[in-house]
């Protein structure tokens, strides 16, 4: 079962990588984008994010 749980892991990870991405090019190039907001869908620019991740994160998840 931990073998299933590293992949789950892995591929959170990879989607959180390709949406952070896919923000930062709407941002650069002023495109709205689909997020859920308000119980409905929005087109948005999205704003810019200051949370930022670490290699540390994963360490400590046992990744």
């Amino acid at each position: 079962m931990k073998e299933h749980k590293k992949y789950a892991v892995i591929g959170l990870r990879a989607l959180q990588r390709a949406s952070a991405k896919v923000a930062e090019n709407a941002r650069k190039n002023n495109y709205k984008i689909p997020i859920w907001k308000n119980g409905r869908i929005e087109y948005e620019i999205p704003a810019i994010s200051t949370e930022q991740t670490s290699s540390l994160d994963a360490k400590s998840q046992g990744v």
